[in-house]
């Protein structure tokens, strides 16, 4: 039983009395339910009905659209049997279409005769009107929309004209200029018309005058939308192919009175004068307080007024994306704002400024107050201050120029004090940071696993300084709720980061250059025929007589500790530079506007560039000398020395391979020990690319210009095959390096070296002129994709049976080759670059 049955029942019987009328009740709810379902089933009945005569109504529509495609194709085949079976159907049409163009041709010269005529009463029309309106504000525009088609007519015809002119002879245009030339006198008097109207049209509103402004809405819409057709019109031609649209008029088609060739810009003409009559009802009241200008801001009670007024009653009587009040308001902030900015530039006394900085609060809490909660344009303005940020907060840009100048000096001291400490690094050693580092690697099933390594790496002495400073600074400065103060310490603060990276450049490029003048090796590898220096030497730079100098004399031209303080200084600006980013960054771009994000988002990656070029210069020279520690045995590449193995090992001397390696494995296992894992794995990963050039490189020289013979492809006596010399460095070269590298880094490893295993093949192969390019592109192109074919132009001259005429043949093929191999055959992801500049003289 249903809520409102039990309602019924329970104010029916109350107390106990009332069960003696349960009979009575009992019938009376039998009526009820018997009167109910007969309306229930009269209902049902009725809908039964309708549902039934509207299948009927289908049913019969059905039929009828049948019989109206049945009479459809019966039109079709009477159309094609008319056309078919007419011989004259063609000059039916042509007579058809010439008796059109001869009525449009009478048309047009009737139009033309009344052409003047038709100008001379519009202007007379516009006149009379314009005459009302400047008069009587209350007069509702009678003959506006008449004037205003008659002048469209008019303009259309116009521009019907003036379309085609441009390919009729001078005669014809200065003819139909002569025509048109009454209509922009017309045209002239009805834009004076719409002017009075804009700037009458406040008043008029207020006067109760509410046809003014919805025949002026009606007019511009109407001139907008127009503007519109023929925009999407303009883009619709640029979209056709070339040669496909005529520009041409179909003079017999066209219908001149709805023609409109360009866009008039109504809408534009509106909000100009309508921002003129603003600014000049501003100015008016300026130029009266001329003698005291600070009064304006006690006078603006006008201007308050009129905004209320604009805000609660003229923008009902303008569409809403008119946006009629945001413009009037923008006007208005605008030329307070000029008005403002010229009275702080004639440097207003303290007091005149609070009243200016008074008014701008005042302002700008009033003109949110008239916005409804959440509207866009409310809250950009409200926003605004009438002075600008910088002025409004002279005090604080006084105080940003007090943090800017001590940030620059304390900036030079620093400076000074990173310099002298990297010069004098025998007096202080490196600092150790406990750093946590993520790494990516592999595991046995070549599944990308992330490693966490804990461990103590080499910094500065004072790597924090600069990121505490910048802390200091800008918490202090977001403190102040200004966002430009903030960003003006961030940005200096970035400059004076960049000019901290600049001078270690030049530090690092001193102390390598001091550095090479005392252990330099290239004599190793320098030829009596082809002197050459790997590494660059200032022309300044003394030479010094080394044999002849103490350790203590040494250590005055390049203190030790160089490469210790190198790679502190790469582990520095990397983990401040992952500092900044991941939590300077976000810390700072959260507590400013989003005007202010962007700027600070550019310093702190303005720092990124000098930071990564820093410690590309750190990892080069790390590498330089590394590598130039390797001239020494380096020297012997491909000489006799290098092929006679057994020889050494029976004097229990280390070969040439294995003193490289002693070498590099030394330095590379104390770089791990104190360097990051991202500076220790690509300067890894550089060195090799070094390394293996270097070898191949002096290993080409020793050949062609020094002492080593021309490979022999064919030798077979003891300790003279190159391809098993080649294959034994290899082996060894991969077998000592390897544990130094993760697994998913050792692939670099082995792919670096195919470069050295590779000369194996080139150098002893038979039939070099069709095996080499087979290699190449099956074989060398896929592991070193950008490889120079200078690394096999080498080889082959290397090579005792190959004289430069067959090279110089060979290298162009080797270059369509790789030309072709990059056209069908994408970079790998992970490039191996030991090739890619290779050159050897």
């Amino acid at each position: 039983m249903s809520e409102a049955a039990l309602s019924r029942i329970a104010h029916l019987i109350k107390v106990e009395d009332d069960l003696v009328k349960i009979p009575t009740l009992r019938q009376q709810f039998t009526k009820e339910k018997a009167s109910i379902d007969v309306n229930l089933n009269t209902t049902v009945q009725l809908q039964i009905d309708s549902i039934m005569s509207n299948m009927y109504k289908l049913n019969k529509s059905a039929t009828s659209l049948n019989d109206i495609k049945t009479s459809l194709n019966k039109i079709d085949m009477v159309y094609e049997e008319a056309i078919t079976s007419v011989p004259e159907y063609d000059l039916i049409r042509k007579v058809t279409s010439l008796n059109q163009f001869l009525e449009q041709t009478e048309s047009l010269r009737n139009d033309i005769k009344e052409f003047k005529n038709f100008i001379e009463r519009l202007k007379k029309m516009i006149q009379k009107e314009w005459d009302i309106v400047s008069q009587d504000l209350s007069y509702p525009l009678d003959n506006l929309l008449l004037i205003h088609f008659n002048l469209t007519q008019a303009r259309n015809f116009q521009e019907f004209l003036l379309s085609p002119s441009n390919k009729f002879s001078d005669d014809l245009q200065s003819i139909i200029e002569k025509i048109l030339m009454p209509i922009k006198s017309a045209i002239r008097l009805f834009d004076e018309l719409l002017n009075e109207i804009i700037i009458s049209i406040t008043e008029a509103i207020r006067e109760g005058n509410g046809a003014m402004a919805f025949k002026l809405v009606k007019i511009i819409e109407f001139e907008n939308n127009e503007d519109l057709k023929v925009s999407l019109k303009e883009k619709l031609k640029e979209s056709l192919e070339e040669g496909v649209v005529d520009d041409r008029i179909d003079v017999v088609t066209t219908n001149y009175s709805q023609y409109r060739g360009a866009k008039r810009n109504y809408m534009k003409f509106f909000y100009d004068k309508l921002q003129e009559s603003l600014e000049e009802n501003f100015e008016k009241c300026v130029e009266h307080f001329s003698s005291d200008r600070m009064a304006v801001y006690d006078n603006l009670s006008w201007l308050e007024d009129e905004l209320v007024f604009v805000t609660e009653t003229i923008s009902a009587y303008f569409p809403p994306h008119w946006d009629i009040t945001g413009f009037i308001q923008n006007v208005y902030y605008n030329k307070l704002h000029t008005f403002t900015m010229d009275l702080i530039k004639l440097d207003p006394s303290a007091e005149e400024l609070l009243r200016i900085l008074a008014y701008d609060k005042h302002y700008s809490k009033f003109v949110g107050s008239l916005q409804p909660s959440g509207a866009n344009s409310g809250e950009e303005i409200a926003g605004k201050s009438l002075i600008g940020e910088d002025l409004k907060k002279v005090v604080l840009d006084d105080y940003l120029k007090v943090i800017v100048s001590k940030m620059d000096e304390w900036n030079d001291n620093l400076i000074n004090q990173e310099t002298h400490t990297f010069l004098h690094r025998d007096e202080t050693p490196p600092d150790i940071f406990p750093y946590h580092q993520i790494i990516e690697d592999e595991d046995a099933n070549d599944q990308t696993i992330t490693i966490e390594i804990d461990g103590d790496v080499f910094v500065l002495p004072d790597f924090k300084t600069p990121l505490s400073m910048l802390k200091e600074q800008a918490d202090v400065a977001a403190d102040s709720g200004y966002g430009s103060i903030l960003v003006g310490v961030i940005e200096n603060w970035s400059r004076c980061y960049i000019k901290r990276v600049m001078n270690y450049k030049m530090i690092i490029t001193d102390e390598f250059e001091n550095y090479m003048s005392i252990y330099n090796n290239d004599r190793f590898i320098e030829s009596a025929s082809n002197k050459m220096r790997f590494f660059k030497k200032s022309p300044n730079k003394p030479t010094y007589d080394i044999d002849n100098m103490t350790t203590e004399e040494l250590s005055e031209i390049s203190k030790p500790g160089l490469l210790e303080y190198l790679t502190a200084l790469g582990n520095t600006f990397e983990i401040n530079t992952d500092r900044l980013q991941d939590k300077f960054l976000p810390g700072y771009k959260g507590k400013v506007h989003s005007s202010y994000q962007s700027r600070i988002q550019d310093a702190f990656d303005d720092t990124v560039t000098p930071s990564t070029e820093l410690n590309a210069q750190v990892i080069r020279s790390i590498i330089d000398i590394i590598t130039n520690d390797l001239y020494p045995a380096l020297s012997t590449v491909f000489t006799k020395e290098w092929y006679d193995d057994q020889k050494l090992q029976a004097d229990n001397q280390p070969n040439m391979a294995q003193q490289v390696l002693e070498t590099i494995i030394e330095y590379m296992q104390d770089l791990r020990g104190y360097a990051s894992y991202d500076i220790y794995s690509c300067t890894f990963a550089i060195l090799l690319d070094s390394f293996i050039a270097s070898y191949i490189r002096i290993g080409f020289q020793n050949v062609l210009n020094g002492k080593a013979k021309k490979i022999d492809p064919f030798a077979t006596k003891k300790f003279k095959s190159f391809s098993e010399a080649v294959g034994r460095d290899v082996t060894l070269f991969y077998g000592g390096l390897e544990p130094l590298f993760t697994r998913k880094d050792s692939s670099y490893l082995l792919n670096s070296l195919r470069a050295i295993e590779f000369l194996g093949d080139l150098a002893t192969c038979e039939d070099p002129m069709n095996f080499i390019p087979q290699m190449w592109e099956n074989e060398i192109l896929g592991s070193f994709y950008y490889c120079s074919v200078e690394y096999i132009r080498g080889i082959c001259l290397c090579r005792k049976d190959m004289d430069k005429t067959m090279v110089n043949r060979l290298i162009p093929i080797l270059e369509d080759i790789q030309v072709s191999y990059h056209s069908n055959v994408q970079p790998p992801p992970q490039m191996t670059g030991t090739l890619n500049d290779f050159y050897y003289n």
